[in-house]
């Protein structure tokens, strides 16, 4: 009975221990399941990664590598040395070898001649062919995602692109898994780039959906744990998107790799099921076995070394897995010593296997191994049943290491400590990763806690929820948490801050308003921005920008104050050049009167010393007033059509009487290109001309040699270079006075017995007038052996216009007397000074006109209205009413359309002769108005009258 008791107890226990044996081993096979399972699946997150950034990446190159050849076929075209075969035969094998380099990528090709169109294609038999083109290229360009290149002499090229073909076609070599899957992202899209459709379309929730567009259009890429739906239903997985873009073709667009997390897990599933089914069975064995073989020790001694044969080759099993997982597994027993360890240990650890046993001898002292028994100390202190922790490791190579460690402590039934069985990975990468993560949101704290603007971040309603003020500002403070947007500014800016932050709210962009708080300490001026920080939140930076608005307050006041000095300088030119060129006027034109009588020799020659005084003053007040329009920004260009090449050589003629006085040789060198129809300022490069070669003559000793060259240099199309040259053998100048010589009132030599004499602005206003025209004023000089100076300006051709021929003009008939008999003109003189109106009666008698006067301007307009003139010379500063009014009230008069209004001023400003132009004068002669002025314009208003008439 007692044997029968025992036996039953026994059976009992048996039974008890085989029970806890299978709950113990599955408790383990399902910790280790998960274990290896996470491992994997962080594995596989990496490796999907590395896999969507390297595809990203080298498709992003590909396509700037695109670019690049695409642009070199424009290159190609535009080459000046390229002839018609060229374009034919070589053309045709740049591009082929283009659209065999991106397969898929080039759908059509179409390439733009200044008189014909061409475009390549592939045919479904990959045969490349070249058809010429018969429409407008640019209607194609709404209808795919083309790159479109032009150059600016007619060449284009439009490149019609399949980036979706291009892209699968591309990342088809990049594994994923079998069930793997590749898309492209583009505008909210996606397309499936898997080959031959082997993967269904897919779509996400909004919610993911949103979060991976925002990492798309912030360029963040990104990993994801989710969910989607297919064909097969719902599906759970790894998602990672890389953004990238298609060159200047298409931005942000992205990558998306993913796994199933089913796929990453079914594998291991699937061993640890078999695994299982087979222990459990052995387990139950073990019991059968136990049941039967009670009394027999030996029996049961066996069935636990093959339980423990059993579990050693599970452990090999193992291993296998933990090659991906870049970890070793390992068992030691009660006192701390390493019973077994897997081959990885010297791959990971970088210490031999027999080593690295040796350490956890009992008696060992070796740091890592005392710091591990520590941990395990602890734990066992604790009543925990697992072992989980971090730590840095320095291999013998010194390359240091994160690793982490998992062990499952293992006890007997009676609750005795029996060892432990742990897994030892490295997890340096993804340990790197999370500190560069840390790094960045410490940065981030950082700049947060240090900029000096004010932040608020709201929901979408505008309460604040959150705000970051460095400076207090009273109602700008944590006081405002959980207030409205429409409470923290003054009431008369309310509308307008709400209005920009539902802006923001809406469209998702950046509204700026500007505000101004009434402080205690003062009025404060804020730029505040808008904006939304996700599909939750509003943030606002408010920037203080007081001192800016000051700084703009004082340079308004300054740019008013300036601009009311140039307007009284204006005046006061003005004023000085009318008072000035009044007096001018009657002299010069006496002088020009008295040269048509009949004068002995001496008497010719005293009138020659006043004629060139007179002129030589009139010259200086003018490069002053020049200089001073310059300098007040009162200069403008007046393009006229000409031809340079003739100007040039009318400026010259004007030099050949002195040069010929001082037995110098005034030679030119004109280039064909210079003779063609230009538009440009010949005035003002006329000006330029007669000064620089004034000073060569001047500083050019007998028998010296100065010459002028000139000629054009296409830059684009219709556009020029006009580049002249005067050289001279003249005395030279020092090089350190090169520098100085454009300053306004400089001159080498300026002592009171210089023998060269000058005002010292002719170079200083040609410099601004070559700089005003697009080019530089360059000079070289040698004393001794000469100047040269330089200079180039731009000017358009004129491809349409017909060179006219020119006709001689009357400044070459030498007898003015009787012009009235060849030009007669009915003419009326009004004008109200003294002296004017004496010199212009004498000049209208020399010319034999006949003529009335009128005082001022009203009284002018009356005598135009009752009498019959042809032609009104008209003053402009006259009493009661001056010119320009009396001109107005004139044209204003029905039937004085036809009647030719000549204006006369001593006001030579650009400015003023636009304004006697605009109130309707036709012509306008500034004083001091010489004879031979005045001739010319009679003539040429009386032929203006006979083209009328006719």
């Amino acid at each position: 009975m007692s044997n029968k008791s025992t036996n039953k107890l026994s059976f009992l226990l048996t039974t008890a221990l085989g029970i806890f044996l299978v709950l113990l081993v599955i408790a383990l096979g399902i910790s280790f399941y998960f274990a290896i399972s996470d491992a994997q699946l962080a594995s596989r997150k990496v490796f999907l990664s590395k896999q969507t950034e390297l595809a990203a990446r080298t498709l992003e190159g590909e396509m700037n590598k695109f670019e690049d050849d695409a642009n070199g076929i424009l290159y190609f075209l535009i080459d000046e040395d390229l002839d018609v075969e060229d374009y034919r035969q070589d053309l045709t094998t740049a591009t082929r070898k283009v659209v065999n380099n991106y397969p898929r990528l080039i759908d059509t090709l179409w390439v733009q001649f200044p008189d014909s169109a061409v475009y390549f294609t592939m045919t479904d038999r990959n045969d490349f062919i070249r058809k010429p083109y018969e429409g407008e290229i640019k209607s194609r360009k709404n209808n795919f995602r083309t790159l479109s290149l032009e150059s600016q002499n007619g060449f284009q090229i439009i490149f019609r692109l399949n980036l979706e073909a291009f892209t699968s076609e591309f990342v088809a070599d990049y594994y994923l898994n079998a069930n793997g899957g590749k898309f492209l992202f583009i505008d909210g899209e996606l397309t499936n780039l898997n080959p031959d459709g082997k993967r269904e379309n897919i779509s996400f929730t909004e919610q993911d959906l949103q979060k991976i567009q925002s990492d798309i259009n912030y360029g963040l890429k990104g990993t994801y744990e989710l969910s989607w739906q297919s064909q097969q239903g719902g599906m759970e997985g790894v998602l990672v998107q890389y953004p990238f873009d298609f060159g200047d073709i298409l931005v942000n667009a992205s990558l998306l790799f993913f796994i199933e997390t089913e796929e990453v897990t079914s594998g291991i599933y699937n061993t640890y099921i078999l695994l299982f089914f087979v222990l459990i069975l052995l387990l139950l064995g073990t019991i059968v076995f136990f049941i039967v073989s009670l009394r027999n020790n030996l029996a049961s001694q066996k069935v636990l070394e093959n339980n423990s044969k059993e579990i050693s080759e599970l452990f090999d099993q193992q291993n296998i897995l933990l090659k991906e997982l870049k970890g070793f597994v390992y068992f030691h027993n009660s006192a701390g010593k390493i019973t077994r360890v897997s081959d990885e240990v010297e791959e990971i650890l970088g210490i031999p296997k027999s080593i690295f046993l040796d350490a956890f001898a009992p008696d060992s002292q070796q740091a890592d191994v005392v710091k591990i028994r520590e941990k395990v100390y602890e734990v066992l202190g604790s009543s925990k049943s697992h072992i989980e922790f971090e730590y840095d490791f320095v291999r013998p190579d010194g390359k240091e290491i994160r690793v982490k460690v998992f062990e499952k402590l293992i006890f007997h039934k009676n609750g005795k400590f029996n060892g432990g069985l742990g897994i030892c990975t490295d997890i340096t990468s993804q340990f790197e990763s999370s500190q560069k993560l840390i790094q960045s949101e410490n940065r981030l704290r950082v700049v947060m806690e240090n900029i000096p603007d004010v932040i608020f971040i709201y929901d979408n309603d505008g309460n604040v929820i959150d705000s970051h003020v460095k400076e207090q500002i009273p109602g700008w403070d944590k006081s405002s948490l959980g207030k409205n947007i429409s409470v923290l500014l003054p009431p008369d800016q309310r509308d307008e801050t709400i209005h920009a932050f539902q802006l923001a709210r809406k469209y998702g962009e950046i509204q700026t308003v500007d505000r101004r708080l009434n402080l205690p300490s003062g009025a404060k001026y804020f730029e505040i921005r808008y904006f939304p920080l996700d599909e939750n939140r509003m943030m606002s930076l408010a920037k203080d920008v007081t001192n800016q608005k000051v700084w703009e307050k004082g340079l308004i006041e300054a740019m008013k104050a300036a601009d009311e000095a140039s307007r009284a300088k204006s005046e006061f030119l003005a004023n000085m050049s009318h008072e000035i060129r009044t007096p001018m006027n009657g002299l010069l034109g006496i002088i020009d009167l008295l040269d048509h009588t009949n004068l002995d020799e001496e008497q010719s020659q005293y009138l020659e010393i006043i004629k060139n005084s007179g002129s030589s003053l009139l010259s200086i007040i003018k490069d002053i007033l020049d200089y001073s329009k310059i300098e007040a920004g009162k200069m403008d260009l007046n393009p006229t059509l000409g031809n340079p090449a003739e100007e040039l050589e009318k400026q010259i003629q004007i030099f050949y009487g002195l040069a010929q006085e001082k037995s110098i040789t005034l030679k030119t060198d004109i280039g064909k290109a210079a003779y063609g129809l230009f538009e440009t300022d010949f005035d003002r490069i006329n000006q330029v001309i007669l000064n620089l070669v004034g000073n060569a003559l001047k500083f050019t000793p007998q028998n010296g040699q100065v010459t002028v060259s000139m000629d054009a240099e296409q830059i684009e199309n219709e556009l020029h270079y006009l580049k002249i040259q005067v050289k001279d053998s003249g005395i030279g100048i020092p090089e350190k006075h090169i520098p100085s010589l454009t300053d306004p009132f400089f001159q080498v030599e300026s002592s009171s017995t210089r023998s060269y004499q000058g005002t010292g602005l002719g170079l200083a206003i040609a410099k601004k007038i070559v700089e005003l025209m697009g080019g530089e004023l360059n000079i070289n000089s040698t004393v001794g052996e000469g100047s040269e100076f330089s200079f180039s300006v731009l000017l358009k051709k004129d491809l349409k216009a017909q060179e006219e021929k020119v006709q001689k003009s009357s400044d070459e008939r030498l007898n003015w007397f009787g012009l009235g008999k060849d030009y007669p003109l009915k003419i009326l003189l009004a004008e109200d000074n003294d002296l004017n109106l004496q010199l212009m009666k004498l000049m209208l008698e020399q010319l034999e006109y006949d003529f009335e006067i009128a005082r001022n301007g009203l009284n002018a307009l009356e005598m135009a209205i009752k009498g019959d003139f042809d032609l009104i010379l008209m003053d402009v500063q006259m009493p009661v009413m001056n010119g320009l009014e009396a001109t107005k009230k004139i044209r204003e008069t029905p039937g004085m359309e036809k009647l030719f209004i000549v204006g006369l001023s001593a006001n030579v400003f650009d400015e003023d002769q636009k304004k006697a132009l605009d109130s309707g004068m036709d012509d306008y002669l500034t004083k001091p108005i010489r004879l031979v002025s005045l001739a010319q314009m009679l003539e040429l208003i009386y032929k203006k009258k006979q083209k009328q008439q006719t």
